[in-house]
């Protein structure tokens, strides 16, 4: 695990395909085409309601970096620089 900082737009996407795990998941996708599965730090492994909510907006995300899984500690939206961290 890694500590970092990304910034990158959430969207849906499949995820896992062709195996036992395949399933859509909320994504960061950074500006290099590097896209993380999104979880937040105590949250639930799947279907976390508070992260569906972050779709469609732009980020900047703390927190660790696992392969391709990135466990968010705090966001911000970049559009209003608000503190939306949870």
């Amino acid at each position: 695990m890694h500590e970092r900082t990304v910034i990158g737009n959430v969207s849906r996407a499949r995820v896992h395909t062709g195996s036992k795990s395949e399933h859509d998941a909320v994504v960061l996708i950074t500006d290099d085409g590097r896209q993380y599965v999104l979880r937040r730090e105590g949250g639930p492994a799947f279907d976390d309601p508070a992260l569906d909510q972050l779709v469609g907006l732009s980020l900047v995300v703390e927190g660790l970096e696992t392969g391709n899984t990135f466990i968010m500690r705090k966001w911000q939206d970049t559009t209003d620089c608000g503190d939306d961290e949870a």
